[in-house]
């Protein structure tokens, strides 16, 4: 029986996590370099950490904060 319950708490906290994930919607758009072809990368967030602007960016950058540098145009305003 408690691992039935476990099961059941595991299942709901993971269909929880992934529902987050769904509804974050991008902020902007921006244009990356990567390996040597143009890669279109939907972006985040964006803040300033350490006078330099980040962006939260999605694939192929992985969800993590990335330096604006990373990118050869967007579409942020910030």
């Amino acid at each position: 029986m408690t691992k039935i319950m476990m099961a059941i708490g595991l299942a709901v906290l993971v269909s929880g996590c992934s529902g987050i994930l769904e509804k974050q919607h991008p902020v902007c758009s921006g244009t990356a370099l990567i390996g040597g072809q143009e890669t279109s990368v939907q972006i985040y967030g964006v803040r300033r950490a350490a006078n330099q602007t980040q962006y939260q960016a999605g694939d192929p950058f992985g969800w993590r904060w990335v330096s604006k540098t990373n990118f050869i145009r967007t579409t942020c305003d910030k």
